[in-house]
């Protein structure tokens, strides 16, 4: 998995997940990714996971109008098509995005190679849009 930078989308995760929600998915896929860190347990979860679930969160942030100012075109284009709330996700997303920042493997990852306070603030940010 190549990563290009702490941000939401600078990781081929991301990005490849992105490009499949485009093809097929609508808000559930965006339930599901969260799900799926907090059936598992984000101490257990691969770096894959928790990218997928920061994208599904920074994407229910968006449907209700809190758009990351780093947003790519694809995801753009997603929610254009589909249009709609996804209010009844964001304290879920909030909840996620707390344990990523805080059990996760990506905390690790950026701790160890000194770019944990860059990740912090995309975090701290994502964390101010989804606050209901």
């Amino acid at each position: 998995m190549a990563e290009w930078g702490q941000g939401i989308y600078e990781n081929d995760d991301a990005m490849d997940w992105l490009y499949d929600l485009l093809d097929s998915g609508g808000v559930n896929r965006l339930k599901h990714a969260l799900d799926v860190v907090l059936q598992d347990g984000v101490e257990d979860l691969e770096a894959v996971d928790c990218h997928i679930a920061l994208v599904a969160a920074d994407l229910v942030a968006a449907l209700d109008g809190e758009i990351n100012p780093n947003l790519p075109a694809e995801a753009e284009e997603w929610l254009s098509l589909v249009n709609r709330s996804a209010s009844g996700l964001r304290a879920k997303a909030e909840e996620v995005v707390h344990e990523i920042q805080e059990f996760s493997v990506l905390r690790t990852r950026y701790q160890e190679n000194g770019t944990l306070d860059d990740w912090q603030k995309i975090i701290h940010n994502l964390l101010k849009r989804l606050e209901l």
